[in-house]
């Protein structure tokens, strides 16, 4: 059974901003980030660095390893409670570590190590962090906040999205509109269908991203298990790597250098990336429908559209969609592609790239821009009334040379005079 990390403490204070947050995902658009920065921020990649650690001692005394044995049910569940607690507190505890240790992860192996002597486990204390490197422990931690992330709340989002524009196929299927090939006036088709089209093409997506496998390795500091046989050349470290990462919920990697080699981030977040994508040719299309007149709009009581013309309302969730969809597509495309290289057994370049995983997510799923995360077209989209069924006879296809032939009436014109074309 997969471990996963417990929701946060009450304690956390990861809903208060900085004074003067310099980037608008902490400032204007922290609202919209909910639950996401509890995965992908600094304080939810501690956590899942302790989680990783509990479990690896966990793992150590429940195989009897170095003339352990197994911890009762209440000092296991004490140890895990380690996780479940870790809050504010823990995160400003963590941070004076770090100061001292100049070193992320030694902060993290000291803070398990202070909470097995105030358990009463000193005994085990020197298996903390026990033939393991720091990418052992970095790996697992963001497969574990990127996979929770993914699962628990940008997918819901999509899927929030999908789910409306669904809806709103099958409401407006039957709606006329005069489509439009190269901007110009073309066969009619319907509103509804037309919302299909995209339906169909993030459903397709969303079993691509259904089927991604999140990787971990965790075989020391070159990869080759060194400092385990050197400990117990008897035991079948292999299996005990497989065990140990597989019990975390994710898929095993067998042969790495120092640090896992990056390849399912890169193919998850070029996935975003063509999600992104997607939604924002759905915006651009629902922008120009309401250019055209195919939607409407609803203003909202006391909102001002313009500063300048009152009577505007503009249709500003899509152009600010649009805007965090390319911030999320640079972020994420560059991790995709710094991500997949690390100079012979191992560089930091990954260090500081990953650090932005949020970055890219947290535009993407914007709800400043949108009402369901990844899209800001469900919202708008639900609130924008289609009159399309006299779209048809708004603009009559004129040919390009004479024919004989006699011009059709408009289908569904409408009682008044069509608008010139």
């Amino acid at each position: 059974m997969a471990v996963r990390i417990p929701p946060p403490t009450e304690t956390e204070s990861h809903d208060v901003p900085p004074p003067q947050p310099l980037s608008p995902l902490d400032g204007r658009y922290r609202p919209a980030m909910g639950a996401l920065s509890e995965h992908l921020s600094e304080a939810g990649l501690n956590r899942a660095r302790v989680l990783v650690e509990v479990e690896w001692l966990l793992y150590l005394t429940d195989h009897r390893m170095f003339g352990t044995t197994p911890l009762t049910a209440e000092q296991s569940a004490a140890l895990r409670s380690t996780v479940a607690d870790f809050g504010a507190p823990e995160v400003d505890e963590l941070a004076a570590l770090e100061a001292t240790t100049r070193h992320d992860v030694k902060a993290v192996e000291y803070f398990v190590r202070r909470r097995l002597d105030t358990l009463g486990l000193s005994a085990i204390a020197e298996l903390t962090h026990f033939a393991a490197t720091s990418e052992d422990i970095n790996n697992l931690a963001y497969a574990i906040t990127v996979r929770d992330a993914v699962r628990e709340v940008w997918r819901p989002r999509l899927l929030a999205v999908i789910d409306a524009l669904r809806t709103m196929a099958l409401e407006h299927r039957s709606v006329p509109m005069l489509a439009r090939t190269h901007g110009q006036p073309a066969t009619p088709t319907t509103m509804g269908r037309e919302l299909a089209v995209f339906v169909a093409r993030l459903d397709r997506l969303l079993a691509r991203l259904d089927a991604t496998e999140y990787l971990g390795k965790f075989n020391g500091a070159t990869g080759t298990y060194a400092a385990h046989v050197a400990a117990d050349p008897a035991a079948d470290w292999q299996r005990v790597s497989r065990e140990f990462v597989t019990s975390l919920g994710l898929t095993w990697n067998p042969l790495t250098t120092q640090i896992e080699s990056h390849d399912w981030q890169a193919e998850l977040y070029d996935l975003v990336v063509h999600i992104g994508r997607v939604v924002h040719n759905l915006c651009t299309d629902v922008w120009t429908y309401i250019s055209l007149g195919y939607f409407r709009q609803i203003p909202v009581a006391g909102a001002t559209g313009s500063s300048t013309m009152p009577h505007k309302v503009n249709p500003i969730r899509f152009e600010n969609a649009e805007a965090n969809l390319e911030l999320s597509a640079a972020v994420l495309g560059s991790l995709s592609a710094t991500l997949v290289t690390s100079r012979l057994q191992r560089d930091l370049t990954d260090s500081s790239t990953q650090r932005n995983i949020g970055v890219g997510f947290g535009h993407s799923s914007s709800r400043s821009t949108t009402c369901s995360g990844v899209s800001a077209s469900s919202s708008s989209t639900r609130r924008a009334w289609p009159r399309t069924s006299t779209a048809t006879g708004r603009c009559w296809p004129r040919p390009s040379r004479p024919s004989s032939a006699p011009r059709s009436p408009p289908v569904a014109a409408p009682s008044t005079t069509p608008t010139s074309c």
